[in-house]
């Protein structure tokens, strides 16, 4: 069965907000936070200095990679975030690629895959779980690290929720929750966003995106990681600042990080 979902709408809705995402991003440590990950990869055994970025969005999770020493390739579904994240590093563009994440092409061979901000969660089905993931452990290295993040129900039932307003340099952002009851754990999320831009000749220029997240369940999620021939060694939580702890908390946490690498039955050999 051919996969559809969300995230190939998604696509569309990252095409639109490509040339604004920075704007209305600038807040976000992706540095600080990318530091707390490796440093608890390296607790997990990481070696190796080739990394994949998955889901790279205009490149701020992949800067911090390069500037650590790795060799970096990065993909998005969205050929408009990709074209972005080339722009605004010509000397690695060479690096960044479109791919969907449920299919991914023979990239090479990495010591640490991410795949950050949320992005697993516009995978809405079973199926597109463990497509992503069996993807990813043909891409893992023998003692590879695989680390993701996925919303927790306090976030979903806070921030993504809720209505946003933001103006700045001419962008007038709009983020509005569209679910009137509090998501459950395994259920969707939806909200809308608007950016207005300012053209210059007295008109502004309306874009609209909506987005669908699934709120994933933990044994939904180890399920999908066990079927795809790899192993949970950790989940952790994050606190606002990039901060990451270990233990995981629903209520507590605004986001769960997964930590796999290959089962050791497939690492044999």
């Amino acid at each position: 069965m051919a996969l559809t979902s969300e995230l190939d709408q998604a696509a569309g809705a990252y095409d639109a907000l490509a040339p604004y995402y920075d704007q209305f991003t600038t807040g976000y440590a992706h540095d600080d936070w990318v530091a707390a990950i490796e440093r608890h990869a390296i607790g997990l055994g990481l070696h190796g200095r080739r990394a994949l970025d998955i889901a790279c969005g205009t490149g701020k999770s992949t800067v911090p990679l390069l500037g650590r020493g790795y060799s970096v390739r990065a993909c998005d579904v969205s050929s408009e975030m990709v074209a972005e994240a080339q722009r605004k590093f010509p000397h690695h563009a060479e690096a960044f690629v479109v791919a969907d994440m449920r299919r991914l092409p023979r990239l090479g061979e990495f010591d640490l895959v991410l795949c950050l901000d949320d992005a697993v969660n516009y995978l809405l089905s079973d199926a597109e779980l463990r497509a992503t993931f069996a993807g990813v452990a043909g891409l893992l290295a023998h003692k590879g690290i695989f680390a993701f993040d996925v919303n927790s129900l306090r976030t979903y039932r806070g921030p993504f929720a809720q209505a946003l307003v933001r103006e700045a340099d001419g962008l007038f952002f709009s983020w509005r929750g569209e679910d009137s009851s509090p998501v459950g754990p395994g259920e969707l999320a939806r909200a809308t966003v608007e950016i207005f831009a300012d053209r210059g000749d007295g008109l502004w220029q309306r874009r609209t995106s909506r987005h669908v997240q699934r709120h994933h369940r933990r044994a939904t999620v180890l399920a999908a990681l066990e079927q795809a021939g790899l192993e949970c060694c950790q989940i952790a939580g994050q606190l606002p600042g990039a901060q990451l702890e270990a233990g995981s908390d629903e209520l507590r946490h605004i986001k769960l990080v997964y930590f796999a690498r290959r089962a050791k039955l497939n690492a044999r050999g």
